[in-house]
């Protein structure tokens, strides 16, 4: 297990902390590093791919003196923050991995948070599980020192997670029957992901329910136009299906809304 008192984040800035107070990682570089095999704690990462996401866009990957350089930097900078022997960075071959507990580092706390919520099958307790892994997200991986390659190649399959997440989390309150702050929620989130379409179903049935007739349609007339605009196409059939629904004032279809059908971890 990693070193008492210390925890690690990579959702947002890479920080560490040692009994609650923050603790140096030391450059750029090496934080890029350590956010790298925290990702990946435990498992091995090779070392062409390790010198390929440290470097910037604009330069070629260095050469793997300089990543033997980094490592000894980084190495350096725990032990002078107080790590113990429980946090190891390992090379084998050519590979480097850090073992680790990863109950110790937000990243690994959501995830295990989001399966557990997926797994569940009482809303209440898939809504909790799923509000937790939230409260661990701050930002994206690795925010403060990513790179495109980054962002691109580790970064995005995580962001899908949070999406993931966050669709549990809106399931799960609309079965619970709680759509006016669900509401609010999704106004968020369709914000944020304008053409995502079972954010929308959710957002227009949730108005609907919450007696907001005319909103719920306004959201999908919305959906339609950007959609036309933007992509030449019309509304996905659900949502033609909804909107139907919605005019002609009947139930809504529940198969739309199932937890099952959003996906796992």
């Amino acid at each position: 297990m990693l070193a008492t008192g210390s925890s690690f984040r990579v959702l947002g800035n890479v920080e560490w902390t040692v009994d609650g107070r923050p603790a140096a990682i030391g450059r750029r570089r090496e934080r890029r590093l350590l956010g790298l095999l925290l990702v990946e704690l435990g498992r091995p990462l090779p070392m062409d791919r390790l010198t390929d996401l440290l470097s910037d866009e604009d330069e070629r990957p260095r050469p793997r003196a300089d990543l033997y350089v980094d490592v000894c930097r980084l190495r350096a900078s725990l032990r002078r923050g107080g790590c113990d022997e429980s946090v190891r960075l390992l090379r084998s071959g050519s590979t480097y991995s850090l073992t680790g507990d990863p109950h110790r580092v937000d990243l690994h706390r959501f995830t295990g948070l989001l399966a557990r919520a997926q797994r569940a099958t009482d809303p209440q307790e898939v809504s909790r599980l799923a509000s937790l892994a939230l409260t661990e997200w701050r930002g994206a991986v690795l925010e403060d020192v990513a790179s495109s390659r980054i962002r691109q190649g580790v970064g995005a399959a995580y962001d899908e997670l949070h999406l993931t997440a966050q669709l549990l989390h809106v399931a799960a309150e609309f079965e619970l029957g709680n759509y006016w702050p669900l509401a609010a929620e999704l106004a968020r989130l369709t914000e944020a992901h304008p053409e995502h379409e079972k954010l929308l179903a959710f957002r227009a049935a949730t108005l609907y329910a919450s007696g907001r007739r005319a909103d719920a349609l306004q959201v999908l007339a919305s959906a339609r136009a950007r959609m036309t605009a933007h992509l030449g196409l019309d509304l996905p059939r659900e949502l033609r299906d909804l909107q139907d629904t919605i005019l002609r004032d009947g139930p809504v279809n529940p198969r739309m809304f199932r937890r099952g059908a959003l996906g796992s971890v």
